[in-house]
């Protein structure tokens, strides 16, 4: 049939997407209604995107053209085309739009009559097609125009409750980062011009000299970074996120910061070809940090939003981690190495957009529920809303990697492929490989206690406030667009070799090596069998091992102790009549231990706040605030911001006079020094 051609879908897609947009506008008026009809046309357009990139996944067919227009802009052409990396990466984009899309017809409802709802959709529609755009972008002119317009439509989203302070600082901070890392990218584009004549993404790259290569990647390096929020770039992403609705942050954060992921592997990898190992050892070792430092600041967050925003840097860590490893195996003409650790970045990157989604979907469940983000403030909601609790539980375990859910699955083929990079006679990255292993082990620790944090705080218990004892059930539509990711989590989660064999059409398009002949494993987990020091690590067996020994040490506790007896009383109140929520234990409790043993990067602070009451022993009340420094922060970006302030007002009264002959002055001197400077080249 050809309804069932790729091509043919992804325009009906397009036309979907625009249809949407439109219709946002035209029934801006009618709220509810422009809501509805926009959001079921991204529904559809979602619905038919997943069946156009699953088939181009799966086919044969290396490039499938969609739209190529020649342009009367010289070296510029309207070409979108979609590879299988392009494909993935849309097939990711529409699955978490189906479900994002599915939550927002109820979660919008608290906007009516507040906010220009027919102006937001059009936003989420047209932001929803950029990013598109950017994915199936066949030119690096073409890509970059995209990109700037997603970054343009992503600001206007972060700022759409512009009458929070915050909404407006995080949009300032985003757009200002967002034109320094593109300023890089166009410098990198322009290079790839210079020395190749042309922007097209399949040209000639051999014609760029290695030192030319090596700025480039820098450039590519800092710009998609920026984008991705990679450390210490990443100062805009702990802002931005708690600052924009949460339909937009599970967009930005589950699909948006992955654009920068594809543009790293495009063009660094696709289009560069990976010659140095240093860059693979640079993109290892920031991955580390990040993904360390993300989750350690987000162990002392309370905002439920801005802590997950952190884990949006750990995550992306990972996921930078498994691409670096990739990178190195590439250079060192290792292809089996570079395909498993491909391969566990691009899992992860699926995965991640699935239960980060869901995560932030879950957020906004909470907050359209009690009305607050502040983890202090909640508890005891599962007995409000057990379904978001159930769902919320699910994407916790996932990003947790435990098992059976998704998380896992990745994060144990970036272990694997950490340990076969491990080899004799390279003593420098066995000791980087070793340290990014206790590294990964110890985020992951700390991932889980921190969503133990989270979970436990906020739903367990008892109410702390009145909006937490007062919270309801979330509509039908919002935990339908969270369970429909919970499920896919799972089923990643318990079959993990179907995932992997659309990731391996991936990575074979990409280093020309197909990892399913040694994937093993079934149920559960996906592996790669070991050898190492004429030993075979067997995965399955060490899980069968551990699983045993607890079960036998149980036993033997069981046998020793005898059976246990089981004595009932009533809880220990600490003297008080009656226990109350005031008494549990809090979140800034949950962290403290964390916070001295790693006083050294989070510096701590502390207040007390003592209202006087009738006697010394007896005051009124006590407020005890601690809170923590960013070192990037404090010690990077304040002093660059402050530098810039002050050569701002030193230049402008001998720059900015105000005299328009100065300024044709300006122009005319400009156009001499480029008309000579064309003359010289």
């Amino acid at each position: 049939m050809e309804f069932m051609d790729p091509r043919v879908l992804i325009i009906l897609m397009v036309l979907l997407y625009l249809l949407a947009a439109i219709l946002s506008i035209a029934l801006s008026r009618q709220q509810k209604v422009a809501n509805i009809m926009s959001n079921a046309f991204c529904i559809l357009a979602s619905l038919v995107g997943i069946m156009g990139s699953t088939l181009a996944l799966l086919g044969e067919s290396p490039v499938i053209q969609i739209i190529s227009v020649k342009s009367v802009v010289p070296y510029f052409t309207l070409n979108v085309s979609m590879d299988h990396l392009s494909a993935f990466f849309v097939l990711a984009l529409s699955v978490l739009v189906l479900c994002v899309s599915i939550f927002s017809l109820s979660y919008m409802a608290h906007y009516y009559g507040k906010q220009k709802v027919g102006f937001f959709n059009f936003l989420y529609a047209a932001f929803i097609l950029s990013m598109f755009l950017v994915i199936t972008a066949g030119n690096a002119a073409f890509f970059y125009i995209v990109w700037e317009i997603m970054s343009l439509l992503s600001f206007f989203l972060f700022v759409f409750e512009s009458e929070h302070a915050e909404a407006e600082k995080a949009g300032t901070l985003y757009i200002v980062m967002m034109h320094v890392g593109s300023a890089f990218l166009l410098i990198a584009f322009m290079m790839m011009f210079h020395y190749t004549g042309s922007f097209d993404l399949s040209g000639n790259a051999a014609l760029i000299p290695g030192l030319a290569k090596d700025l480039m990647f820098i450039f590519f390096f800092i710009g998609f970074g920026t984008k991705a929020g990679l450390i210490p770039f990443h100062i805009w992403l702990p802002y931005a996120h708690p600052a924009a609705p949460s339909n937009v942050s599970a967009l930005m954060s589950g699909i948006m910061i992955k654009t920068a992921i594809y543009g790293m592997i495009r063009f660094m990898f696709c289009y560069l070809g990976i010659q140095n190992s240093w860059w693979g050892i640079l993109l290892l070792s920031v991955g580390v940090i990040s993904c360390v430092l993300g989750v350690a600041y987000a162990m002392m967050e309370h905002n439920i939003k801005r802590l997950l925003a952190f884990h949006s840097i750990e995550n992306i860590g990972i996921i930078v981690m498994g691409i670096g490893i990739g990178f190195i195996a590439s250079a060192q003409d290792k292809p089996f190495l570079c395909s498993l650790a491909m391969s566990a970045a691009l899992l992860h990157t699926f995965n991640h957009a699935l239960f980060k989604g869901g995560l932030f979907l879950g957020a906004g469940a909470i907050q359209y529920s009690t009305g607050t983000k502040d983890i202090e403030k909640l508890g005891g909601l599962i007995k409000k809303m057990p379904v978001t609790a159930i769902f919320f539980l699910c994407f916790s375990l996932a990003i947790s990697a435990v098992v059976p859910f998704n998380g896992f699955v990745s994060e144990w083929l970036t272990y694997q492929a950490l340990f076969i990079g491990i080899q004799p006679g390279q003593v420098g990255f066995n000791i980087l490989a070793i340290c990014s292993v206790a590294a990964l082990a110890l985020a992951g620790a700390m991932a889980a206690g921190c969503f133990i944090k989270l979970f436990g705080i906020s739903f367990l218990g008892r109410a702390r406030t009145a909006c937490a004892a007062e919270a309801e059930n979330v509509p039908l539509s919002m935990n339908l667009g969270m369970g429909i990711l919970a499920l896919l989590c799972l089923l990643i989660g318990i079959f993990p070799l179907l995932a992997l064999k659309g990731v391996n059409t991936v990575v074979a398009s990409l280093s020309g090596y197909s990892l399913l002949a040694h994937l093993k494993g079934g149920l559960l987990i996906a592996y790669v069998p070991l050898q190492i020091a004429g030993n075979t690590i067997d995965s399955l067996t060490v899980c069968i091992a551990t699983l045993l020994i607890i079960g036998l040490t149980f036993v033997l506790i069981r046998i020793i102790a005898g059976k246990p007896v089981v004595r009932r009383s009533g809880t220990w109140d600490c003297g008080f009549n009656a226990l109350n929520p005031r008494m549990q234990y809090s979140a800034t409790g949950f962290s403290k231990p964390l916070r001295i043993v790693f006083r050294m990067l989070y510096r701590p602070g502390r207040a007390l706040q003592v209202q006087a009451g009738q006697s010394v022993y007896f005051p009124e009340s006590m407020r005890y605030t601690v809170t923590t420094e960013s070192i990037f922060e404090k010690y990077i970006y304040r002093p660059i911001f402050q530098w810039t302030q002050k050569l701002s007002r030193t230049t402008s009264f001998s720059i900015q006079t105000g005299s328009i002959h100065m300024y044709l002055t300006y122009i005319f001197v400009t156009l001499l020094l480029l008309m000579l400077y064309n003359q010289l080249t």
